[in-house]
């Protein structure tokens, strides 16, 4: 159990299971509390039932961009999660709506960022707080971790040649690590790659 569970109790105590399970979108039934933080005008916390776009949460709930930016992309589910660009912002904020766009919900944290932001650095500061928390239990997450800076710090160099071995490495990572710190820290790393090409020089169209 976390406090997102506990927090539940009172409410379906109080109205029951049928009530809460009328609440939500397919399978994520009840409710969700969203951490938005980042680039917006009204960051906090906000708890609706799932369903709600992510487009409506930061822009409805948190304001939208401040004057004169625009929002580039969310990170959803925490540090390791994945960076869902503006236009995936009509994806819901569920658990089936996240992993359906290549993500995942997690805790519920959504970190905004405007057109100032390089996602290839966001990226490698995925993969670099990775590193530092590493248990260094498992080679996959000690050495990999390391290791995957490295090549990030390359592809934003620009040599194409790190492209290759990040990509085995991240897939080596998620199959491979003992858990999920080193299992999920590609996450960042792919959806930057997949969405954000033209931050990585090498990689752009």
């Amino acid at each position: 159990h976390n406090v997102l569970t506990l927090a539940a109790v009172p409410g379906i105590l109080a109205k029951g299971g049928a009530h809460w399970a009328e609440l939500g979108d397919g399978a994520s039934r009840g409710t969700q509390a969203y951490q938005l933080s980042g680039a917006l005008r009204r960051p906090g916390l906000v708890e609706t039932p799932f369903g709600i776009t992510l487009g409506e949460l930061l822009n409805g709930f948190g304001g939208g961009p401040r004057e004169g930016r625009r929002l580039r992309a969310a990170q959803v589910g925490g540090p390791l999660g994945a960076w869902t660009p503006a236009s995936l912002f009509g994806t819901r904020a569920t658990w089936e709506g996240m992993a359906e766009a290549g993500g995942m919900l997690g805790h519920g944290g959504v970190v905004a960022v405007d057109d100032r932001t390089r996602i290839g650095d966001m990226a490698r500061f995925a993969m670099r707080f990775c590193a530092a928390e590493s248990c260094g239990k498992c080679a996959p997450c000690r050495i990999g971790s390391v290791r995957a800076v490295e090549l990030i710090d390359g592809l934003l160099a620009g040599d194409a040649t790190c492209r290759a071995p990040l990509d085995a490495l991240c897939e080596t990572m998620r199959e491979a690590s003992a858990c999920g710190l080193g299992a999920l820290a590609p996450l960042p790393v792919q959806s930057a790659l997949r969405h954000f090409p033209e931050d990585f020089p090498p990689c752009a169209p």
